[in-house]
């Protein structure tokens, strides 16, 4: 049985350790406002819903970007590949404001939201609802259109550092041989 540790006792540096352990992919959450782009690495994203299509964007109160996108409105969640490690670097605050839009391959949507022309993918959304948390906002947004590229080869984040995916098992071209491979796994 699981007993949850008094509120006290539990450090923060032990969630941080914690978290560590989850693998995320790192995208650019990207906005405009009056002729301005704005943008930020992120990976404090994820599905919320299929029907209609949502997702969650989590974002801290100290970051630029927050203070657009708590305006409500558009922005675009441009998955980055396993190449755009600088670019994430960038908007992790390397380079600040519009100055981060010198870097990359950007495109301009007819509403005037930004998006990256190479990414793995791009979902374009609208947020419907706004929720305060503590250091953090959380975005529910609907996708309202996507671009997504042919191959699959995003840019993650492990244990603090850059990390690429690689499948488990290569795959097979018939059943009967996905079933050996998957019997023989340890």
């Amino acid at each position: 049985m699981l007993t949850e540790p008094a509120a006290n006792s539990f450090k923060t540096g032990s969630f941080r350790e914690a978290m560590r352990r989850f693998t995320t992919t790192v995208s650019i959450v990207t906005c405009a406002h009056a002729g301005s782009r704005h943008g930020m690495s992120a990976t404090a994203i994820t599905s919320l819903s299929a029907d209609p299509p949502s997702l969650l964007v989590c974002i801290n109160k100290s970051a630029g970007t927050h203070r657009i996108m708590s305006r409500g409105g558009h922005f675009c969640v441009n998955v980055l590949r396993s190449v755009h490690v600088g670019l994430s670097q960038t908007f992790s605050g390397r380079i600040k404001g519009e100055d981060r839009f010198l870097h990359g391959h950007w495109g301009e949507a007819q509403d005037g939201l930004p998006f990256l022309i190479d990414a793995q993918a791009n979902l374009f959304c609208e947020i419907v609802r706004v929720v305060d948390y503590e250091t953090h906002t959380i975005f529910i947004a609907r996708v309202h259109s996507a671009k997504i590229s042919e191959d699959v080869c995003p840019l993650l984040y492990q244990d603090g550092e850059y990390a690429v995916a690689r499948p488990v098992f290569e795959k097979q071209t018939d059943q009967k041989s996905t079933g050996e491979a998957i019997a023989a796994a340890p």
